[in-house]
This record gives C-alpha cells, structure tokens and sequence, in this order.
C-alpha cells in the first residue's frame, strides 16, 4: 500500500509540473506571435 501511495503522489507531483510546465510554453507562445499593440481577447 505504501509503494502504491509513493507512485501516486510522484504521478500527482509529475502531472502538475507538467501542465503548468506545458500552459507556460503555450501561454508564452501564443503572446510572442501577437503583435505589440494588439490587445488580448479572453474568450
């Protein structure tokens, strides 16, 4: 039961770096292609 614990909390761990990680890069991405002036649409 322990070692089942360790693994989920790694995958847990491992799972929200990588969307933060991942949102980053996207969020990064798409705001370098944007030009200067042009203003940010939320939704």
């Amino acid at each position: 039961m322990k070692g089942f614990a360790v693994t989920l909390t790694f995958g847990l761990l491992a799972n929200l770096f990588t969307a933060v990680f991942v949102s980053r890069v996207i969020f990064d991405y798409v705001l370098a292609r944007k030009q200067r002036g042009e203003a940010l649409s939320i939704g």
